[in-house]
């Protein structure tokens, strides 16, 4: 009795899996996202003349081991005044996987007034992983990073650093950037 039982069962599950598994998917169209554009700030660092400050990135990602992996990221590296003026931008696109990029910025560069007249000036750094697209972009790759952000000053002549900061903090809450739309098929009522 219990092996007949129990052939009734297996029959009537394997049944009611193939009737399942035959059903068409629901239909949604959702944008997939693939990345969140996110800020990443120092706090400020000094610096003064015969210094320079770098700004450096990380791509702590893996590199794939498969050739469908997710695009690369776009990453912004931008030096900020204490008043939240841009002194300093780059846009870098395709940011692979566990490379670096940075950006230098010379006391010379950043002795615009009313900071000329000052020996010591006050910046930070930021970070922003696939940045809004401005008019003059071109598209740029849109993919998930994880970053490690360091900031250092430097002595020109030397080459000596002076200060290292890897503590950073997130700007605001970011946004989803959609990748594309997908659409499923109906399932009737």
């Amino acid at each position: 009795m219990r092996v007949r039982y129990f052939y009734w069962a297996a029959l009537a599950c394997a049944s009611f899996g193939t009737n399942v598994m035959a059903q068409p998917s629901s239909p949604v169209s959702t944008a997939i996202p693939v990345s969140i554009q996110q800020t990443i700030t120092t706090g400020m660092v000094g610096f003064t003349s015969n210094q320079s400050a770098r700004l450096s990135v990380l791509n702590v990602n893996p590199i794939p081991a498969t050739a469908n992996a997710r695009p690369n990221c776009t990453v912004e590296l931008q030096f900020f005044d204490p008043q939240n003026h841009s002194l300093k931008e780059s846009l870098v696109p395709n940011f692979a996987p566990q490379t670096a990029a940075s950006l230098d910025l010379t006391r010379a560069e950043d002795a615009a007034p009313p900071v000329a007249s000052q020996l010591r000036a006050q910046i930070r750094g930021a970070v922003t992983v696939n940045p809004a697209p401005t008019p003059g972009m071109s598209p740029a790759a849109v993919g998930y990073c994880g970053v490690m952000v360091t900031l250092e000053t430097f002595d020109e002549a030397t080459g000596s650093t002076i200060a290292l900061t890897t503590d950073t903090r997130m700007i605001g809450t970011g946004g989803i950037v959609p990748w594309r739309n997908w659409t499923q098929s109906a399932v009737p009522k």
